[in-house]
């Protein structure tokens, strides 16, 4: 990945790592005053407060409860009580990212949320359908139950003449449907995220060929030719992207070719690649 040169200089701030606290390398004085308290190190406190926390939460301190309550209940409150001990320690002690704003701790958080949800999607991938949907049930009683799921494909008809009060009717119902904004609003930030047009437009144009191939699996893949080239490839995924692409340009942000040192044309492109790229990660 090749970042695109910025249009002005900007001040950066250098994280430095420390047993496993994340720091800003200036000085508290320079930090806002609001937030310079995030910054010292908690964490002894914070652990402290956790452990007496969870075993607050786990009934250790009342027998009675524990030795009474289903077994349900219990398997519910552990799960809920390892998800949080977990994202505990990666707001604790998680390697810290680029990221820096408002503050490292929320970004961790952040991934180690990221990390939770690919596990319980790795562990789903090996049950049944039922027995996922029963499990999901231990985190929320309203989860588990099948959604009804709505074919797009069932009549591709734009003009329906035999419908006195809108002969327009599919067309309509597609253009004031849900998916639409998240088409739009989801491109736009799959543009701030990889700030390449043509690859985006790979992306885009594979998707709906993804959705064509799966169709038979999810009724919400069966799409009109209509819906699926001018709808959304066409109006709904480009004004994502051109609106993506656009917020980048306002706020001055990089853009970035895609392209690997393989694919490059000569020699000194190979070695540019390699420079901005070292350039990039030392920055």
């Amino acid at each position: 990945m090749e970042p695109n040169g910025d249009r002005r200089v900007r001040r950066r701030d250098h994280l430095a790592q420390k047993n496993g606290d994340a720091y800003l390398s200036c000085s508290v004085d320079e930090l806002d005053p609001w937030t310079a308290w995030a910054y010292k190190p908690r964490t002894v406190s914070l652990l402290f407060i956790g452990a007496c926390f969870l075993i607050w939460a786990s009934g250790a301190l009342d027998p009675e409860i524990s030795e009474s309550g289903d077994l349900v209940t219990s398997v519910k409150r552990g799960l809920w009580a390892m998800i949080a001990v977990f994202l505990a320690y990666c707001l604790l002690q998680a390697p810290s990212t680029v990221l820096i704003r408002p503050h490292p701790a929320i970004w961790r958080l952040v991934h180690g949320m990221a990390v939770v949800y690919l596990v319980a999607l790795t562990f789903l991938l090996f049950q049944k359908r039922d027995d996922a949907r029963q499990f999901m049930k231990f985190l929320h009683p309203d989860l588990g139950v099948e959604l009804p799921e709505r074919s797009y494909g069932a009549d591709c008809r734009i003009y329906i003449p035999e419908n006195p009060s809108s002969r327009f009717k599919n067309v309509y119902e597609t253009l004031f449907d849900e998916f639409v904004l998240a088409h739009i609003f989801g491109w736009w930030g799959k543009a701030i995220l990889i700030r390449n047009q043509p690859l985006l437009w790979v992306l885009s144009i594979g998707f709906e060929l993804m959705e064509f191939t799966f169709r038979h699996m999810l009724p919400n893949f069966n799409e009109c030719w209509w819906d699926s080239i001018i709808l959304d490839i066409l109006m709904c995924n480009w004004f994502g992207i051109w609106a993506g692409m656009h917020t980048v340009r306002y706020f001055d942000g990089r853009t970035y070719e895609w392209v690997g040192i393989s694919r490059q044309p000569n020699i000194i492109g190979k070695v540019d690649l390699v420079v901005a790229n070292s350039n990039t990660n030392n920055s």
